[in-house]
């Protein structure tokens, strides 16, 4: 693995494990009309400890779309 991964993934897993133990209380669609396209971004609000967050689906970091999140059940290893 290249450094860069390894920066990479050391980076996303802790940018995505301060979410461990959150719980989603809240969603909302938020419109947002970028130069004449309708965009609706999909918004959740997490209770995480007393502090609440919201997580937004983007289609990358640098927030140039709405996203999806693919939700999947878990199968039994």
């Amino acid at each position: 693995m290249s450094t860069a991964t390894e920066t990479s993934e050391k980076f996303f897993n802790t940018y995505y494990g301060q979410l461990i133990g959150a719980k989603v209380v809240g969603f909302r669609l938020e419109h947002d009309d970028n130069f004449g396209y309708r965009e609706v971004w999909p918004v959740f609000t997490l209770l995480l400890g007393s502090q609440r967050i919201e997580v937004t689906l983007s289609s990358d970091e640098e927030g140039n779309g709405a996203g999806f999140a693919f939700i999947e059940e878990l199968k039994d290893a």
